[in-house]
């Protein structure tokens, strides 16, 4: 609400203002104003460095603060901040959040200089030098905020440009602790990726490689529309997007023009999302790797978990289905106080903009901007909800129950 963030003659409203905070903070790229026409260049500072905080997450860049005032962090700082980023208390977590700050930077650092070569075809090096630098974090951070009004749709068929932004949103979903262990294996100071990185990663991969192909079956016929005729165009068309429905929100081709069919596949990788202790949403790859595990170990009638000559815990299983449950009883909730505050707004949008919020993907329908006060209001929540994480918020505000030294008689309960 600054006026240096805006242009001469225009502003944001208050809640404009808290919107769009939250959309960067939280790496969504919601908005419902044009931020585009209205934002000055230190308003786009602004969103640029509200990105990489959320990005590198507000445990995080709170204890680099304290680290280099205080050069060290206190058991219950420490405590907090290792739950936070799914990590155990015992770690060495000045290390590893040094290597995490160095990872980001760097690898935000080398998108922002392969992009320059992309901008500077176009713009003056300084312009080059600042659109690069913020795609490289918009990118890296799953934030999905460009500078144009359509996104990224002028570079369509731009095959560097495309390369380079599905490889930063790749690694920004794939997980700092994943990161580092395979830059660590690769300079030969680890012996061996951990099981849980081995576990994402085949997830990620999966999901990358199965969406491409669903996206490029299911909108092949369709992209005739947005004038996308050639095979290989269409393939990489394919991939970006569903690199970018990771968490993301890039879009190289009008979202709202996509076949139904192709929304359900957006909606559903979308609801995945990313890797733990990444930058991007969703309820991770991991939680549908463990119901994977654990359907199948129930329909082979087997008593346990097993993955990679690894016992995995039934406990882990119930948290996993603990969060999907919360999930979808809360996205469906907010789809139906939507539809009744906007009745007018078709149902597979609303469900499209809840979980796209929720992912902190940030892909729209064209919606947004034409709802009502009270449903933004839902959307930002739904925003905030999806970074911190709906399974957090609810353990905090639970609290610890007594085991007493009893136990009921068991009782069956017919199901299915």
């Amino acid at each position: 609400m600054m006026p240096f963030t805006h242009s001469t003659g225009s502003g944001f409203t208050f809640f404009e203002a808290l919107f769009t905070a939250t959309s960067a903070v939280t790496g969504t790229g919601f908005s419902i104003c044009d931020m585009h026409g209205i934002l000055s260049d230190y308003g786009q500072v602004c969103i640029l460095l509200l990105i990489q905080l959320g990005g590198l997450g507000i445990l995080t860049f709170s204890s680099v603060i304290v680290l280099l005032i205080t050069k060290k962090i206190g058991f219950y700082t420490k405590r907090l901040i290792s739950e936070g980023m799914n990590h155990e208390a015992k770690i060495d977590l000045y290390s590893h959040i040094k290597k995490v700050v160095f990872v980001v930077l760097l690898i935000e650092a080398i998108g922002a200089f392969l992009l320059f070569f992309v901008f500077i075809k176009q713009y003056s090096w300084y312009k080059a030098l600042f659109y690069a630098i913020f795609h490289s974090v918009s990118a890296f951070c799953n934030a999905g905020i460009a500078l144009y009004p359509n996104g990224l749709q002028d570079y369509t068929f731009d095959i560097p440009m495309n390369l380079i932004i599905i490889l930063l949103m790749f690694l920004g979903g794939f997980g700092f602790t994943a990161i580092i262990e395979l830059f660590e294996y690769i300079r030969g100071k680890r012996r061996k990726i951990s099981v849980n990185s081995k576990f994402s990663s085949i997830i990620t991969l999966i999901l990358l490689g199965a969406g491409a192909l669903l996206f490029f079956v299911l909108e092949y016929n369709h992209m005739d529309a947005y004038a996308v005729h050639s095979v290989g165009n269409r393939l990489l068309i394919s991939f970006f997007h569903s690199a970018t429905l990771r968490s993301v929100g890039f879009n190289t081709i009008p979202i709202t023009e996509i076949s139904g069919a192709t929304a359900f596949l957006c909606i559903l990788l979308m609801f995945i999302g990313s890797s733990p202790n990444s930058t991007g949403g969703g309820i991770k790859t991991t939680t549908l790797g463990v119901l994977y595990l654990g359907v199948r170990t129930s329909l082979l009638n087997r008593r346990y978990i097993e993955y990679s000559k690894r016992h995995i815990s039934w406990q882990l299983f119930n948290k996993a289905s603990t969060l999907v449950f919360i999930t979808l009883l809360y996205v469906f909730l907010a789809a139906l106080l939507i539809t009744y505050f906007d009745p007018k707004v078709e149902i597979l949008k609303i469900l499209f903009e809840v979980i796209s919020a929720f992912s902190t993907t940030g892909l729209s329908m064209g919606i947004t901007n034409s709802l009502s006060t009270a449903s933004q209001t839902i959307l930002l929540f739904t925003m905030f909800l999806g970074r911190v994480g709906p399974l957090t918020i609810v353990l905090a505000f639970s609290r610890e129950r007594i085991v007493g030294n009893y136990k009921y008689p068991k009782e069956d309960i017919l199901i299915g």
